[in-house]
């Protein structure tokens, strides 16, 4: 049965999502349990997005964005699709302090784990963020003269303790902007501020849709892609194998929770039903073996699951007993991004990571001949290297390393148009249109006033025994501009 499933993954295409993540997210939540978000809910796109093979995004409509918790954060008014952003510092605490020039060293603050557990899964990014930063400075001298430095803050995964960090990060050490925080609910809890406030918080090493809120929330931008195109492109997979019994399994957080709506919101589109749930609690890190069984006696034909850090191994590893136990049970399954990495799949040793899909949207660093013919991994290889850092560079490192690139990247279009500021900073994240080193061809970042998410497009990727690393199905897939902005 499994090398049917082998022989399909190779000839189909499919589309598709972290790292790392993340993303991730990473998504970027932790076996740790942290404060849920203002909202309350996971957040939904603007509107519905109907099935697409061609990227082609759907007409979105304004939304109301969601009320901040405390200041009115800057607005911007509504524009039709491809419109310039511009954010209205007018409603700044400080209009002043978000037009003034920045001078002198350009720092960045920011706050992931780097202590107790959640650190052996996160603190990667970090490495890999700073590695680039020394890396673009020792080559370039910053910009303009201007050289880049970095504050980061342990804050074990913990949202409050995220919110004592930024509070010091902004107040005491003075940073410019933000960049690079870990984790849903731990950017959700100082977005309302950094907004108010109108200072940078880029790039969320989290794939949340909440990092879409353009109106409300012109400050705050993301990173990894949105695990809601996840979904999409797992259901689109499976309306082109035939399949429609799906079982869930996801941890019990915002972070699970926002692949179960997206899956409530879009499975009827291709004909997929949820046959049955599964949770598993954040701080669970052992086999969830009555979850899978009910998912065995589900008769499902295909799984989506979302575990987390550690959890990704203790999946895979119960479906490898069960499909032992069970001739017949072997269904298509999709784990979430954040697990899309060799540390994880590499440590199953039953069999129950073969044929296993997930997306990625970086190039796959961790293959010989991409490591030794592609330049920019070569680079990114080398720095790495020299930073010391004792990580896998396949994984979460490579979204760091991405994330620091973006920032830089915002940081040199803004300083073009004249007046680095924290409002030019903001206009350029919103504005993007790049592509980053580590993207894989077909994909790039690309926002504006009407498209909040930067990374709408990954590769579907699946775990081969065999060859003992992933290998691509189909092609790489763009779905720019699929979900719109986000609308509470």
């Amino acid at each position: 049965m499994k090398s049917r499933k082998i022989a399909a993954l190779a000839v189909t295409a499919a589309l598709a999502l972290a790292a790392c993540g993340g993303d991730d997210d990473d998504d970027t939540s932790s076996a740790t349990d942290a404060p849920a978000p203002t909202t309350g809910e996971a957040p939904a796109a603007t509107t519905a997005a109907p099935a697409t093979t061609d990227g082609e995004a759907p007409a979105t409509t304004d939304g109301e964005a969601p009320a901040t918790t405390d200041g009115e954060a800057p607005a911007t008014t509504a524009a039709p699709a491809g419109a310039e952003f511009a954010v209205d510092v007018s409603v700044c605490d400080d209009p002043g302090a978000a037009t003034a020039a920045i001078e002198g060293p350009i720092t960045i603050g920011t706050s992931y784990p780097q202590s107790g557990g959640p650190a052996v899964l996160f603190q990667p990014a970090g490495d890999g963020f700073q590695a680039y930063i020394d890396y673009y400075n020792e080559a370039n001298g910053g910009i303009n003269g201007q050289t880049i430095e970095v504050i980061a803050k342990d804050d074990q995964y913990a949202a409050d303790q995220t919110k004592n960090n930024v509070d010091e990060l902004v107040f005491d050490d003075e940073v410019n902007l933000l960049s690079g925080i870990i984790g849903t609910a731990n950017n959700a809890a100082v977005q309302a501020d950094l907004n108010a406030m109108c200072i940078p918080q880029l790039w969320a090493l989290t794939g949340s849709t909440m990092w879409g809120a353009v109106d409300q929330y012109p400050f705050t931008s993301g990173v990894l892609v949105p695990y809601a195109i996840e979904v999409e492109a797992f259901l689109t997979y499976l309306q082109e194998q035939g399949a429609s019994r799906l079982g869930l399994i996801y941890v019990n957080n915002d972070f699970g929770q926002e692949y179960k709506d997206a899956v409530d919101a879009r499975a009827g589109e291709y004909g997929v039903e949820v046959v049955v749930e599964e949770t598993i609690d954040a701080a669970d890190s052992g086999a969830p073996t009555a979850q899978v069984s009910n998912l065995v006696a589900a008769d499902v034909d295909a799984i989506l699951a979302v575990p987390l850090g550690a959890q990704c191994i203790a999946f895979m590893s119960e479906i490898g007993n069960a499909q032992a136990a069970n001739a017949d049970f072997d269904p298509f399954i999709y784990q979430t991004g954040v697990c899309a990495s060799t540390v994880f799949f590499g440590a199953v040793s039953n069999g129950g990571n073969d044929g296993v899909l997930t997306t990625t949207q970086f190039k796959d660093v961790a293959n010989p001949e991409v490591a030794a013919s592609d330049e920019d991994v070569i680079t990114y290889l080398e720095a790495f290297a020299a930073s010391g850092s004792a990580a896998d560079p396949s994984g979460l490192a490579a979204a760091g390393w991405v994330t620091a690139e973006a920032t830089v990247h915002v940081l040199e279009e803004a300083a073009a148009t004249g007046v680095l500021s924290r409002e030019s900073i903001a206009n350029a994240a919103r504005n993007v249109d790049w592509k980053p080193s580590l993207l894989r061809e077909g994909l790039s970042f690309r926002m504006d006033a009407t498209d909040g998410y930067a990374a709408e497009g990954a590769q579907l990727v699946a775990w081969d025994v065999a060859v003992g690393s992933f290998v691509d199905v189909g092609e790489v897939q763009s779905f720019d501009g699929l979900l719109g902005v986000f609308a509470g």
